[in-house]
């Protein structure tokens, strides 16, 4: 009859196979629209959360600047694993199926509630489930690092960041105060006020937002994206997670210390730093806090870069190839 399939056909996989992009597996194609129905069914029941996040990233004050970036960094890490996915076959797991229904009924439970965090948890859940259902254990053990890195993005930590903030607060002012005596500014600090650095004519006043929680977040993620993109092993990969704290704060102490840097010269005469700060005025009173707002986005480039360089020192040299011989 037009149109049946034969078995052949259906060995060979020319007609009734459809490849989904990224993961590069291939599924049946009466399956697809489940598929696509399961997805739209995720996006609607989570779309509560899913509209709040933007505000989350884009917030002056929050700790979640870098969010934008995680889904697409979550996808190139999918992306560079494809080659692992395509030599796993694809199965189907039932209990892939409750847990997807178990995170859309949380889902549904979070946004009666309007909580945000729980949403987000609980979105991750789901995503875990449908990809445990639709692709099987094997193609779903490549996923589950890419899928939870999404945690980066959503705001779940809270409670770590009220326990931590003001150590960190209280650390970074006391960093940024040595750079600023070793670069020759002198500066006072008195035990009453820890998070407060005087300078000749500027005041340095660190805030929570600028504790170096949000940069330690950050840097956090970029080191679990490249342990999840490199060949480092679990020793070396232990060692990155370990210089993410010492090397955040540094940073930060360093950002901290350019803005009194730039704050100071805007009132006192610094040949090489007036003209910047100058420019800078033309955007408000305070040059200071017009390069605050401004220097995050180069600090997290900064920190990218030095985390980039620091996993291909850390990386397995590649041994040439032998150039083989040519038989006479």
């Amino acid at each position: 009859m037009i149109g049946e399939q034969t078995p052949q056909d259906i060995v060979q996989g020319e007609v009734d196979e459809v490849e989904i992009p990224l993961i590069g597996v291939k599924l049946p194609r009466p399956s697809v629209p489940w598929l696509l129905a399961g997805l739209v069914a995720m996006i609607w029941m989570g779309w509560f959360f899913l509209q709040g996040l933007p505000e989350v990233w884009f917030d002056e004050e929050g700790y979640y600047s870098h969010g934008l970036l995680i889904p697409f960094m979550a996808m190139a890490a999918i992306y560079m694993r494809r080659d692992k996915i395509r030599a796993e076959q694809v199965t189907s797991s039932k209990f892939g199926l409750v847990v997807m229904l178990v995170g859309l009924l949380a889902l549904v439970a979070s946004a009666v509630i309007n909580n945000l965090s729980l949403g987000g948890f609980f979105f991750m859940v789901t995503v875990l489930g449908a990809c445990l259902y639709a692709f099987g254990k094997g193609v779903t053990k490549h996923l589950v690092g890419p899928i939870l890195f999404l945690i980066f993005m959503l705001p779940v930590l809270g409670w770590l960041i009220d326990i931590w903030t003001n150590p960190l607060q209280i650390a970074s002012t006391r960093i940024s105060e040595k750079l600023l005596n070793i670069v020759g500014y002198r500066t006072d600090m008195s035990g009453a006020q820890p998070t407060v650095v005087h300078m000749n004519n500027y005041t340095l006043n660190v805030g929570g937002p600028c504790s170096g929680f949000k940069l330690i977040l950050s840097l956090t993620a970029f080191t679990a994206f490249f342990v999840m993109i490199s060949r480092l092993g679990w020793k070396k990969n232990l060692l990155l997670f370990a210089l993410t704290l010492p090397l955040a704060l540094f940073i930060n102490g360093l950002r901290i210390m350019l803005i009194g840097v730039v704050g100071e010269a805007q009132t006192a005469f610094t040949p090489l730093i007036s003209p910047f700060a100058a420019w800078l005025t033309q955007y408000g009173d305070d040059a200071g806090m017009v390069f605050h707002d401004y220097s995050g986005y180069g600090t997290l480039l900064i920190c990218f870069v030095i985390l980039h360089f620091i996993v291909r020192a850390l990386e397995p040299k590649v041994e040439k190839e032998k150039t083989s011989e040519v038989p006479a």
